[in-house]
């Protein structure tokens, strides 16, 4: 094989970022709210398990094992309280959006090729999907 013919396939992250639109932010918000339900159900849920849990040692007397087993719980529900506080502060967020403003949604990975005399860090770095409504208006930083 000649050298110019030399290629490989990476994986490049690709950075997806909507338009700001009023239906944009009700979707968001929504499902911010969303997931705070499931946090609350979740909450709920391992509240009355762990009741449970804790008279069903009592009965058996293992009162080390029931002080463990409420440490435990006491840590997993400070830790559902602060993904919760992080959701709703989420929501504030959200609703301040600036309408035609840009929204960093997430990373993508996708597949680039590369090949002797490429640019490495044109090929991999710095792409960009622009989405309005969930429709892509824009392509950045993809020089193939």
């Amino acid at each position: 094989m000649a050298e110019q013919e030399k290629k490989v396939e990476l994986k490049r992250v690709v950075m997806v970022k909507a338009i700001v639109t009023e239906a944009f932010k009700d979707n968001l918000i929504k499902e911010l709210d969303r997931a705070v339900k499931n946090i609350e159900r979740q909450e709920e849920q391992m509240t009355e398990q762990s009741k449970a849990h804790m008279d069903a040692l009592k009965q058996k007397g293992a009162t080390q094992q029931a002080v463990a087993f409420k440490n435990q719980f006491q840590s997993e529900k400070a830790r559902i309280a602060a993904a919760k506080t992080d959701l709703l502060m989420k929501i504030e967020e959200a609703k301040k959006l600036t309408i035609n403003s840009e929204f960093v949604q997430g990373p993508l990975e996708g597949p680039v090729v590369v090949g002797l005399g490429d640019n490495l860090y044109k090929k991999v770095g710095g792409a960009e999907i622009i989405v309005k409504d969930g429709i892509i208006e824009e392509i950045r930083g993809i020089d193939d």
